[in-house]
């Protein structure tokens, strides 16, 4: 192990409330493995997230490409060696921002996805934006490594969206709402879910591992997991 951490270059602001847990969680896990007062060496790129929820919904997906593949070259400039985007939907970008920079992306649906193949599942129910939930771009990398995501239903699939940009994005968790998703988990599994991804990081705002009895996957955790080692393996 290092014993000074690689730096690593973090899109975040999508949301901030997130983007403060991705730095919490990196900050407590150097310090737990190196000790002392060390900390994660971090380039934060933090992001007005109303701009890019607004260009979400307008479909301009190029433009955000284009927009995050520039700041991620910015933060390899300044020194990043490796890039994280710290949010599940800003994956669709995922390419454009992998191609415009010479170190590595860290990919949370691959860190997602490594901890599913580990645990000997091959169908999963996707919880998550509609953007994530409706795009081929999720499921078609699960399906890349033989896993099967599972969604709710219309109109509860765009009653989650809502919850998650209407509320959840601005730190506000309205009363059953945490009853209501578990709920809505309790349907995939009667569709085959072995397990359920936590595919956007307010996800576990209301719903937590101690919320089911299957696997949970936390995206955000994974993906914390795997810039720690990057960030601290020899």
């Amino acid at each position: 192990m290092r014993t000074e951490p690689r730096r690593l270059g973090l899109l975040g602001g999508i949301t901030w409330h997130s983007s403060l847990e991705f730095e919490r969680l990196l900050n407590e896990g150097v310090n737990q493995r190196l000790g002392g007062s060390s900390a994660a060496d971090l380039l934060v790129r933090s992001y007005n997230f109303q701009q890019i929820a607004d260009a979400q919904a307008a479909g301009d997906w190029e433009a955000l490409g284009a927009r995050f593949a520039a700041d991620a070259a910015a933060l390899e400039y300044a020194g990043a060696e490796a890039i994280l985007i710290c949010a599940n939907t800003m994956h669709k970008v995922a390419p454009t921002v992998a191609s415009a920079i010479e170190v590595p992306l860290i990919h949370m649906l691959d860190a997602t996805a490594d901890a599913i193949e580990a645990a000997g599942l091959d169908t999963v129910a996707l919880l998550g934006t509609g953007y994530t939930m409706r795009d081929p771009f999720y499921r078609d990398h699960m399906a890349a490594r033989g896993i099967t995501t599972v969604v709710p239903d219309e109109p509860a699939l765009t009653e989650l969206h809502d919850l998650i940009y209407g509320s959840l994005a601005r730190g506000i968790v309205p009363d059953g709402a945490s009853a209501w998703v578990r709920d809505l988990y309790l349907e995939l599994r009667e569709r085959g879910a072995q397990g359920v991804i936590s595919g956007c990081t307010e996800i576990p705002m209301v719903l937590t591992a101690d919320d089911v009895d299957e696997p949970y996957f936390d995206s955000m955790g994974l993906h914390v997991d795997a810039a720690l080692e990057f960030a601290l393996a020899d």
